[in-house]
């Protein structure tokens, strides 16, 4: 059992990091930091890192759901940690969190079939979420006695307090497909087409300059942190740094000669 990170084989500036830790992939403070080192190894050139779990592409042939992302805590493990513990947990789930937050590659979620509590603060914290239409998708904690707390803040960003209040405080799920209405799926598809979808998105992003992506990562950093004024003002430098690049000529030379580009690094 393992969170690992390999690189792509055939497209070097792609990454995926994959979580085997059991059948429901359920965090532990462990998990977390094993999470969090996987993340903060990603080579620099790396522009697309994908996160899922290990397996959740492959549908067998008889129709069973693509695997989920995690189902959140590990409550056998979590039921007895002192205040003392509880507080560490938190702190190296942030930690994991952030770091995925952090990197200048652009994240895509797997979230498969169910992606539970902290497994869907760490989809929130991804560019890209793809799921199924019937997967199972929330933070169910105030049903096992915590509040949602850190990237579950997240929500408020992506669909507004009404539906950020009614997902916390109730603790039910949403399907794929609503989570797809409400903006926080990027695709919602059936299990049969979850791989295809996954992998369509993944190679789409993996067609565009790494170097841009990886600048437009930075540049949608700083408006989220810096704030909008001051992160506008700040991504001029990040822009900035495109021009002269092979990329930044290559890219306009292919679009006016009406052709595919050939990038560095791809």
């Amino acid at each position: 059992m393992s969170v690992e990170r390999t690189r792509d084989p055939e497209r070097p500036h792609v990454a995926h990091v994959r979580l085997d830790v059991g059948d429901l992939n359920l965090f532990t403070a462990e998990t977390a930091s094993s999470f969090r080192r996987a993340v903060e190894s990603t080579p620099e050139a790396v522009s697309v890192l994908t996160v899922a779990a290990e397996g959740h592409d492959e549908v067998g042939a008889d129709g069973d759901a693509p695997r989920g992302l995690s189902a959140g805590l590990d409550l056998e493990w979590a039921k007895e940690l002192t205040p003392h513990e509880g507080q560490a947990l938190l702190e190296a789930f942030y930690d994991a969190i952030e770091a995925l937050r952090e990197t200048d590659a652009v994240a895509v979620c797997g979230c498969g079939d169910y992606t539970l509590g902290v497994g869907f603060e760490l989809a929130l914290a991804c560019e890209f979420r793809v799921a199924t239409e019937d997967a199972v998708l929330g933070l169910p904690e105030v049903d096992v006695g915590l509040p949602t707390v850190i990237h579950g803040g997240l929500l408020l960003r992506l669909v507004g307090e009404g539906v950020a209040n009614e997902l916390i405080y109730t603790g039910e799920p949403v399907s794929g497909a609503r989570a797809a209405e409400l903006g926080l799926a990027t695709r919602a598809v059936d299990a049969a087409a979850y791989g295809d979808a996954f992998e369509d998105l993944v190679g789409t992003l993996a067609g565009k300059s790494p170097l841009t992506l990886r600048l437009q990562k930075r540049v949608m950093r700083r408006l989220r942190s810096n704030g909008l004024e001051s992160g506008m003002a700040a991504s001029v430098g990040d822009a900035g740094r495109a021009f002269g690049s092979h990329d930044q000529r290559e890219a306009m030379a292919a679009f006016l000669e009406d052709r595919e580009p050939s990038f560095e690094g791809r």
